[in-house]
């Protein structure tokens, strides 16, 4: 299983500055951690992973938001969208639900990307481990993934 230092030098490898963000407690939630860094949720990116038409692929949405399926299966062109299980997320990136990075991940995903992810200047996502944080200019996590983006945050 991957953990903190496996993203810190797969970044450190791109050229990416970056921070890794140790936490006293678990940050398995947006909330959690936007608590525990003392940032806004707005400013935690959600690495989710889910299966469109039994294909993997990685949506990140803002802390406060849900992907909206329908949108997502629409911008990708698939019919059918569900979250992934947490063995089979385990499986495609080498993290645990709750601690999934964009980046630095097991198998390379398609990534889609809420607009309102790069909205920050500094976005919070996840560390690797659920007491870790990836914190890293919003214009290089973009350049770095080159997402294709797409409006599928849903506000709670």
């Amino acid at each position: 299983m991957r953990s903190c230092s496996d993203v810190h030098n797969f970044l450190l490898e791109q050229g990416v500055p970056h921070e890794i963000a140790r936490l006293r407690s678990s940050a398995r939630t947006a909330q959690l951690a936007a608590a525990a860094l003392g940032v806004s949720v707005e400013e935690v990116v959600k690495s989710l992973v889910f299966l469109l038409d039994g294909r993997p692929l990685m949506a990140l949405v803002p802390g406060d938001s849900t992907v909206d399926t329908v949108v997502l299966a629409r911008e990708c062109g698939g019919d059918h969208v569900v979250l992934a299980t947490g063995q089979r997320v385990l499986e495609l990136t080498g993290y645990r639900p709750g601690a999934v990075p964009p980046c630095g991940l097991d198998s390379d995903l398609p990534v889609v990307a809420d607009p309102a992810v790069f909205t920050p200047d500094v976005v919070y996502c996840g560390g690797g481990t659920t007491t870790t944080m990836l914190k890293i200019r919003s214009a290089d996590l973009e350049a770095l993934l080159q997402p294709r983006q797409a409006p599928i945050a849903q506000r709670r």
